[in-house]
């Protein structure tokens, strides 16, 4: 009897002790997420990365911060420049199409959320949507690609990704796009009250979190908009968790926002550029952003902890020092790593006015990002 009670104590402290693991995996669940901002290819990028006649090799440009991007459960990028389609000739500004193998070299970056909602996502037309859209589906198993749609049961649909548990919808909006009009009322979202309320309450149906892609305010400015904080406010009141914005190629502050029933979104109103080789730029197009963050699940929801800022410099040297447009041997590097030595060598220094400098692009992080985001690998 004594042997039976033993037993008896001994079974129901394993299984106390087992249900304790498994309450405690319930309670705190989590997935931590790197998020940059526009992936935009002009012609110096896509002829730096040729490997032969009609092929290419992004991966080197992206080695310097491959790690971080897949350490990440989560990795966002904004692939502003469309894969319009191997079929026709690339092209950068003003109407863009990318060479598509850059799809494979980003997903084995590590970058597994892809975003093709802003405003040159029909540079190529509706066959160019198409493109970009077959494109990505090779890699459904890994990535989410949204933001543009090619029927009106996929513009309906909520795209969702499981990652560790947590179950997240990403939803992408964009200001317009230069002018030319949607081949359908389906293929992409612009930004509008009603279409963002509906779209967020249905997501909150089916995910844990949702993120919102948002391409909105002014090129070349370190300030958010009104505009911007409008609608930063209205999905802060929809109850969205995080907001990442692009468009402006510089970055802009990351701020807590406040909505409707004591919900905070985590509002990033611009990551900036990440790989580009804007022909107008000067340091601040070369500053990149990149925000870092964890989604933790518990029985109450998720909340957003741990935001980190990490900027990131796009660097690049000049074949010919009397050409500027003559790029070449691009790279995205950390800023915590980048040395003076490097800026020495960007070919920004060859471009009036420009101040490619470490201490610079730190303080230009300083003056725009708030103090609670960084730390000492912010810069």
């Amino acid at each position: 009897m004594l042997k039976y009670y033993i037993s008896t104590i001994i079974f129901f402290l394993a299984f106390l002790f087992v249900s304790g693991l498994a309450l405690a995996t319930d309670l705190d669940t989590e997935a931590s997420v790197v998020a940059v901002g526009d992936n935009l290819i002009h012609p110096e990028v896509y002829n730096d990365a040729k490997t032969g006649q009609d092929s290419f090799n992004f991966k080197p440009m992206y080695e310097p911060v491959k790690k971080d991007i897949q350490d990440a459960d989560i990795a966002y990028v904004n692939q502003e420049s469309p894969l319009g389609g191997d079929d026709r000739p690339y092209h950068g500004f003003k109407r863009f199409n990318t060479p598509s193998s850059i799809a494979k070299d980003l997903v084995d970056t590590g970058f597994n959320f892809v975003n093709g909602s802003n405003n040159h996502a029909i540079d190529q037309g509706e066959s160019g949507v198409n493109n970009n859209i077959h494109t990505w589906e090779k890699f459904k198993d890994k990535v989410l690609f949204t933001g543009i749609f090619n029927s009106q049961e996929a513009h309906d649909n909520i795209p969702t990704k499981t990652v560790n548990g947590i179950k997240v919808s990403m939803l992408s909006y964009t200001f317009g796009t230069n002018g030319i009009k949607p081949p359908h009322p389906y293929t992409i979202k612009t930004f509008d009250e009603e279409q963002i309320k509906k779209d967020v309450k249905e997501a909150k149906k089916h995910s844990d979190a949702v993120i919102v892609s948002a391409h909105w305010g002014n090129e070349g400015q370190h300030k958010q908009n009104k505009t911007q904080e409008k609608y930063a406010k209205v999905f802060a009141d929809a109850g969205v968790d995080v907001v990442l914005g692009m468009h402006p190629h510089v970055i802009e502050p990351v701020k807590w926002v406040e909505g409707k029933d004591g919900n905070k979104t985590l509002v990033a109103y611009s990551l900036g550029n990440f790989l580009n080789g804007q022909a107008t730029g000067n340091e601040s197009n070369n500053l990149l952003g990149r925000l870092n963050f964890k989604l933790v699940k518990n029985p109450k929801g998720v909340k957003v902890e741990n935001v980190k800022w990490r900027s990131m410099v796009n660097h690049y040297e000049l074949a010919n020092l009397y050409d500027k447009n003559s790029k070449k041997d691009f790279k995205v590097y950390p800023l915590h790593d980048y040395t003076n030595q490097l800026a020495e060598k960007h070919g920004l220094h060859y471009v009036n006015g420009a101040n490619m400098t470490k201490e610079r692009l730190q303080e230009i992080t300083k003056d725009v990002i708030d103090k609670e985001f960084l730390d000492d690998k912010s810069l």
